[in-house]
């Protein structure tokens, strides 16, 4: 294991060295995730990968214009009904 170390700030937050940065390939905004053993004596910090949805399906090439607010609508419309779905399901099983 290597060692390499950071600093925290009166803030406390915690500066992660460059060559680290580099290596996790990781910038500014990134999230972590820190695991603490079971015994509460160490912490391990991980990058949380953020997954691109064209990285999942390819880019998408329209054939005509798209409207976002019309996307939008529906995406919430769908997530509405799911929703109240759901909570219909867990009354019923109350």
């Amino acid at each position: 294991m290597e060692l390499i170390s950071g600093k925290m700030t009166s803030k406390g937050q915690i500066t992660i060295p460059k060559e680290l940065r580099d290596r996790l390939e990781v910038s500014e905004g990134d999230q972590f995730k820190f695991l603490i053993s079971e015994d509460g004596n160490s912490v391990r910090m991980e990058p949380i990968k953020r997954k691109l949805l064209s990285d999942a399906i390819g880019k998408v090439n329209a054939k005509e214009p798209i409207d976002l607010e019309k996307m939008r609508e529906i995406v919430h419309e769908t997530a509405a009904k799911e929703i109240y779905s759901d909570g219909i399901r867990d009354s019923q099983n109350e």
